[in-house]
């Protein structure tokens, strides 16, 4: 049988069934790897003698009755950001090469309890710094569905080998996109968690080995071809470190017991156009989402929500957090640059959007702080009491679809949207709010025709209200058809 676009809940059913063995399983993964990714260069580390010696173990358990967790006996990959005992974490860095893990990540051990077999790791941009995937270490990504394509980033290794089939199941993190943006190029589903619900510690970059605080705006989670598989992974993954009033209920879809699902949409700005291809998308997507009796769907943001405020925050927010570490020579490199960028700026119509003033805000003081704070808070209750009405808040993930392979200079990079050429980080823009506010977001890819490149979008509500935007991907489930895989991965047989 071939086990590859199997859901990660269907063959957890299979393993309990004995229709199938975790050995199996992950020799036919290691097979499928081996033929396919090559050309894609999504899994960049294996642990193939371990992996084969804890599946012989997982089996030789159920055997005998003895069931670790709910995820017993299942392989899948894991971002190369994150440590996993024995495997080297670099994110793609030339200068952490050897940087071999003696510990697992928190979520990593969290995943390894539950009974989880970590078969190797996916690739990053350096420093899982950008919206592609390449570095001098591991190389280029392609895209599952275009080879010339970019998968995006900082997660791109993770979504192509899932949308490739190269495992059933996928674990990332994201600050402003990282998961978002590759589900979205590949045709997969990726949950961001509310911020202080799962932990990032044990993730490069981050903080030392020892630090036991958690970062602002970083958040992880997991990525999946279905989003029953995305709930089945949170309640494993869920081990909040911010107090939350009430746990998310990942054991049903709570939606579905609902009379009316009011849904909110905000799909364009005057600043920030979204392509045409990706608007009829959402088009025809709302008028199959109006069809359903239980679905209120309404268009029209309350006054006040800008979407280059949170822009400016999420700017102000991570240079803060980049800047906080910085000598006094580090400063004045920043300023510098800042000085740079903006003389580049006059001469680049498509210079990238924000770059300027991140440099520049690394050197903000506690006024500039207190201003971004109080802004911070005013969004918050901005978009707590849109919460209290609305049930999900519907959303672009990037403006355009799958690029392709850029590696120039960042500042040379650009966009075409709708003919216009756009700076490279308008990827952030739509993915902004949920990083400032820390809220969830899940990814889930929308119907396409043969052809077109996949297309996601992006499901928001209000925070650690992480079921609802997980229960809402699976309502529209009937609409969308899913996940698709690529015609040339869903017709390969290894």
């Amino acid at each position: 049988m071939e086990w590859a676009y199997q859901t990660a809940s269907d063959l957890l059913q299979y393993l309990r069934e004995g229709q199938v063995t975790s050995k199996q399983l992950v020799d036919y993964y290691y097979n499928r790897i081996d033929h396919l990714n090559p050309a894609i260069n999504a899994v960049i580390q294996e642990q193939r003698e371990a992996a084969i010696e804890q599946a012989e173990q997982a089996d030789l358990q159920r055997r005998g009755g003895r069931i670790r967790g709910p995820l017993h006996g299942l392989p899948m990959t894991v971002k190369e950001s994150f440590n996993v005992k024995g495997l080297r974490t670099t994110s793609g860095a030339k200068h952490l090469r050897d940087n071999v893990a003696q510990d697992n990540a928190p979520a990593i051990q969290r995943l390894i309890d539950a009974g989880v077999i970590i078969m190797g790791k996916t690739n990053v941009p350096t420093m899982t710094s950008d919206w592609q995937t390449y570095n001098d270490l591991y190389g280029t990504t392609n895209n599952p569905w275009d080879h010339r394509l970019s998968p995006g980033g900082s997660s791109g290794g993770s979504a192509a080998a899932l949308a490739a089939g190269l495992t059933p199941v996928e674990f990332g993190s994201d600050l402003i996109g990282c998961l978002r943006i590759p589900a979205h190029y590949t045709g997969v589903y990726a949950h961001r968690c509310s911020l202080g619900t799962l932990s990032v510690r044990g993730h490069v970059p981050g903080g030392d080995p020892g630090d036991p605080t958690e970062p602002d705006l970083s958040a992880a989670g997991p990525l999946a071809r279905c989003a029953a598989d995305l709930r089945f992974m949170m309640n494993v993954l869920y081990k909040p470190w911010l107090e939350v009033p009430l746990k998310p209920d990942f054991t049903c879809n709570t939606l579905k017991t609902k009379s009316k699902i009011k849904v909110l949409t905000w799909f364009g700005d005057a600043a920030h156009e979204v392509d045409g291809k990706i608007k009829r998308r959402y088009e025809e997507f709302i008028t199959e989402l109006s069809r359903k009796a239980e679905i209120e769907i309404h268009n029209q943001l309350p006054t006040g929500i800008r979407l280059n405020e949170l822009f400016e925050l999420a700017i102000q927010l991570s240079a803060r957090m980049v800047g906080t570490s910085f000598n006094a020579r580090q400063r004045m490199v920043a300023s510098l640059a800042s000085l740079g960028l903006r003389m580049s700026k006059a001469f680049n119509s498509a210079f990238p959007e924000g770059l300027d003033r991140y440099y520049a805000a690394m050197n903000d003081g506690p006024a500039e702080h207190r201003q971004t704070d109080q802004l911070r808070q005013e969004y918050h209750r901005k978009f707590a009491a849109l919460f209290q009405e609305y049930d999900v808040l519907l959303l672009p993930v990037s403006p355009v679809l799958a690029i392709p392979h850029m590696q120039q200079a960042v500042h040379r990079r650009s966009l075409d949207v709708n003919g216009v050429t756009v700076g490279y980080n308008e990827h952030l823009i739509w993915n902004v709010l949920a990083t400032v506010l820390g809220l969830p977001a899940t990814v889930m890819p929308l119907q396409h025709k043969d052809g077109e490149l996949p297309c996601g979008i992006q499901i928001v509500s209000g925070q650690f209200q992480d079921h609802l935007t997980i229960d809402f991907a699976e309502i529209c489930e009937e609409i969308t058809g899913g996940f698709a895989p690529p015609t040339a991965y869903r017709a390969a047989s290894v």
